[in-house]
């Protein structure tokens, strides 16, 4: 042995691992060959957020797919393990407006171009980190097809499937009720609230019965809410209400007559069994108000404050307005009891501010089509869970499966590829600018300013990343992937996506085999997660 090649005198682990990194990366080793006669073996790595650094769950995901990757490479396999990162829509965009809030500053100080940049900015560094961890942590990725959900070969994705999606009649705009964060000013979706368990109060408000010295006592948990209220139900099996079918009240507050509507959604062991019906801020009465033609009034507005419709409330902060009514009730009369109540309340996933149900007009997805094949698949075992009680998840969410708000009301993301024309209602669906209305061909267009939901781009990842919508040679050789390692809270969020969108659009399903490991929490037993900041860096442990 020469000196130069000497043993060092004081093992470093870091300069030994980063001399045979580079060597691996100089012979090639990890790099898919898809004119290779081996048998194949592929699987997407779940593409990291770019809101901060990698974690512990990330080193142990990582960690478990190289085991499998090596493995395979060792048993004579032409390996892909194709890696990337998530532009994460909302996440990010909040970690960039947090920096902003720091200065003082909003998003709308700097513009819509302005903010972007610095957004651009910050996954370059973001990005820069996660890919040295990885490269730190020994992971085998084939560098030379790493991809970003932005990159322009997957945003042409994004619009070819919303384009056809939209031409199939599966993708509409629509007003619905929606989850609505007012600190993130956008809709989100069933998946991103968390209900937490609250101890609040259940109001007994008494609503006079018109034409009758009588009342009907409503019990509700949101009094505010009740300025927007366009009818009372009751079960129409309820015998204690039977003289009420038919009827009107009388609403308190706002001296507004409503009526009386029986349905069978009502709970007659909730409260007093007569419920006020707010078509404007709950889902069930939403459904009640169009099963019965009901007005519909938006007494709160997309900043959490009083609208317009709540009369001599308006401006008020919902909670603000909620001391207000209570107190105009009872000094009013109206205002029978207050009994403490436990209920689940909902919060914004990325903020924790608590969620407000409200009408919106928004971009969906008719997603019952794309999950019958999607359960149909798992069933056949083409794609089989490990362990297998996942699939009870996975099947108890597809069957009950509600069309998916993608529409979001943010900067950072993919910009939803349709225009409107300043001389005709229409809209036009395209996969380029046009430079004319499709039904009047006027030429004063503007694109929507909404953003597709970050999961609507994941959803496509196995394929996207691989050229789709061009037939490329990487496509017909290793997709559909073999194994998907991926942890039990994104079952839904992600992979049931992916199988919907790899069934419709590549005829087949985008993985065999779906490995769930658990999560890494922290000491309260919470997810580690880089936006609730608390999360270890894992190359501080080894």
């Amino acid at each position: 042995m020469s000196k130069s090649e000497s043993i060092a005198k004081v093992y470093e682990p870091a300069e030994v691992e980063e001399k045979w990194y580079r060597w691996w990366m100089e012979q090639d080793f990890f790099r898919a060959d898809t004119d290779s006669e081996k048998p194949r073996y592929s699987m997407v790595l779940p593409p990291p957020n770019v809101t901060g650094n990698l974690h512990m769950g990330h080193a142990l995901n990582h960690t478990l797919q190289d085991i499998i990757i090596r493995w395979k490479r060792m048993k004579g396999f032409d390996v892909l393990w194709l890696p990337g990162t998530d532009h994460a829509g909302i996440a990010t965009q909040n970690v960039v407006e947090r920096q902003l809030a720091e200065q003082g500053k909003r998003r709308t100080d700097l513009g819509r171009e302005k903010f972007e940049e610095m957004v651009w900015e910050w996954k370059d560094k973001a990005e820069k980190n996660i890919l040295n961890q990885a490269r730190r942590l020994g992971c085998s990725w084939d560098w030379s097809r790493k991809r970003f959900t932005l990159d322009e070969g997957l945003s042409r994705a994004v619009r070819e499937v919303f384009v056809r999606l939209y031409q199939d009649d599966l993708i509409y705009r629509g007003e619905y009720l929606v989850n609505w964060c007012p600190r993130c000013s956008t809709a989100i979706s069933d998946l991103e609230v968390e209900y937490k368990p609250s101890e609040g109060k259940l109001w007994h408000i008494r609503y006079p019965i018109q034409g009758s010295d009588g009342f009907v006592v409503v019990a509700t948990t949101r009094p505010e809410t009740m300025l927007g209220d366009t009818a009372v139900a009751v079960h129409p099996e309820d015998e204690r209400y039977r003289h009420l079918h038919g009827g009107k009240v009388l609403l308190p507050l706002m001296n507004r007559e409503i009526p009386v509507i029986t349905d069978d959604f009502v709970d007659r062991e909730f409260g007093t069994g007569a419920v006020k019906v707010t078509p404007g801020h709950d889902l069930n009465d939403f459904e009640a108000g169009r099963r019965h033609q009901l007005l519909l009034l938006k007494v709160i507005g997309e900043d959490g404050r009083m609208t317009e419709a709540a009369g001599s409330y308006k401006g008020m902060d919902r909670y603000e307005a909620r001391k207000k009514v209570v107190s105009d009730l009872q000094e009013q009369g109206f205002l029978v009891k207050i009994e403490d109540h436990s209920y689940n309340i909902g919060l914004c996933q990325r903020c924790e501010t608590v969620v407000e149900p409200l009408v919106s007009e928004q971009w969906f997805v008719k997603v019952k089509p794309l999950a019958e094949a999607a359960v149909q698949a798992v069933e056949k075992k083409q794609t089989v869970f490990v362990p297998e009680h996942y699939e009870r998840i996975y099947f108890e969410w597809m069957r009950n499966i509600h069309d998916w708000c993608i529409s979001r009301q943010l900067w950072w993301g993919h910009r939803i590829p349709a225009w409107y024309c300043d001389d005709c209602p229409e809209v036009t669906v395209a996969l380029t600018e046009p430079s004319n209305c499709s039904h009047c061909q006027g030429s004063s267009l503007k694109q929507d300013s909404d953003v597709l939901d970050t999961w609507f781009s994941s959803a496509l990842w196995p394929f996207s990343t691989m050229g789709w919508p061009d037939q490329t040679k990487d496509l017909q050789v290793y997709y559909p992937t073999d194994t998907l390692v991926t942890g039990f809270d994104i079952i839904f969020f992600w992979v049931a996506r992916m199988m919907m969108m790899g069934l419709r659009f590549m005829k087949a399903v985008p993985f065999h085999t779906v490995h769930i490991n658990g999560l890494v929490r922290d000491e309260q037993g919470q997810k580690m997660s880089k936006s609730r900041g608390n999360v270890i860096d894992p190359l501080q442990i080894i």
